[in-house]
């Protein structure tokens, strides 16, 4: 079997259609004035950008409550923290949904995966630190 590389170049632009240095067609007037209008397709990215950044701070919160409620439970710890985690995961999707992102009825799983991960990530590191800065000395034994 013999690979064979093609080189392909992309032809050249025409250069006489070019404008002149002081004509750009994109500049109708002073850069105030003429603003472009919010299309659709940035109404969705700014309203799952916003859905993400709530998880995050929603990933924080929850690993934080569960560090600090969870604290004086030593056995149930784990069961109360999966509690808040889901508990607070629906609440951000109450609120996801409350924002009305235009999203097409095609992608309405993007209202509940877009930063699914990162909410998780934040959870728990948010959580073992917490819990660290809660209680430094548990860890720490001295060596004999």
């Amino acid at each position: 079997m013999i690979l064979k590389i093609y080189l392909v170049r992309h032809p050249k632009k025409d250069d006489s259609k070019k404008p002149a240095p002081g004509d750009d067609p994109t500049k109708e007037g002073p850069p105030e004035a003429t603003r472009p209008a919010e299309t659709d397709e940035s109404k969705l990215k700014k309203g799952l950008d916003t859905i993400f950044w709530l998880r995050v701070g929603m990933g924080v919160l929850a690993g934080t409550l569960s560090a600090i409620l969870g604290s004086p439970m030593a056995h149930h710890r784990g069961y109360l923290a999966l509690g808040i985690v889901f508990v607070i995961f629906i609440i951000s999707y109450a609120i996801a949904k409350s924002l009305r992102v235009p999203l097409p009825p095609s992608d309405k799983r993007k209202l509940i995966m877009t930063g699914i991960g990162s909410y998780f990530l934040m959870f728990i590191f948010s959580w073992i630190l917490v819990n660290t800065l809660i209680h430094p000395d548990v860890g720490i034994q001295s060596i004999r």
